[in-house]
């Protein structure tokens, strides 16, 4: 694994509510070490978060914002907080 992943799959265990030597965390680790696929799926997916956050947060009428959320099926989030 990458030096730069320990951060990231740490945040993914954690959102999973694991701890980092669970053995499903553990076990993501060692298929990552070994999976050039998934590396480059999970490395894309650190890429695109870390663009997203860079961009200025803009403010959307809030009727547009509850339909999407609706649409999206998720629960709402406060105005102008970004999820990721």
């Amino acid at each position: 694994m990458k030096p730069d992943c320990k951060p990231f799959i740490e945040r993914l265990c954690e959102s999973l509510g694991e701890d980092l030597s669970s053995p499903l965390c553990r076990e993501l680790r060692e298929h990552l070490d070994h999976c050039p696929d998934c590396s480059l799926q999970i490395d894309s997916l650190k890429r695109t978060i870390d663009i997203y956050r860079c961009l200025p947060v803009k403010e959307i009428p809030g009727d547009v914002e509850k339909r999407l959320w609706k649409r999206l099926h998720l629960p709402e989030v406060q105005p102008g907080k970004r999820q990721l």
